[in-house]
C-alpha cells in the first residue's frame, strides 16, 4: 500500500504531491502552466502525457519547489 506522502496526483489541472522540504512533509502543487515553464521535456505537454508522466514530471519540478520554500521561507500555505 502506497502512503498518501508517496502519491502524485494529476486531475486535469493540477499535478500534486508531497516533498520534504527543510526536514517537513509539504504538500506541493503545479499546474499545467507551471508545469511546461519548470519541467524539462514538457513544455507543451497534454493532459495524457503528464497523467501518464507524472513521476518524472513531478521529479523534474522538485528544485522549482524547494526554490519557492527558499523564496518563501515563511509562507505556510500550499506550495
Amino acid at each position: 500500500m502506497t502512503s498518501r506522502t508517496q502519491t502524485i496526483e494529476w486531475d486535469g489541472k493540477v499535478l500534486s504531491g508531497w516533498v520534504i522540504l527543510d526536514g517537513i512533509p509539504t504538500k506541493v502543487a503545479a499546474d499545467r502552466e507551471t508545469i511546461h515553464a519548470y519541467a524539462p521535456g514538457f513544455s507543451d505537454a497534454l493532459t495524457r502525457e503528464i497523467d501518464r508522466n507524472r513521476d518524472e514530471i513531478f521529479r523534474k519540478l522538485l528544485p522549482f519547489f524547494q526554490q519557492q520554500r527558499r523564496d518563501f521561507p515563511n509562507d505556510q500555505s500550499e506550495i
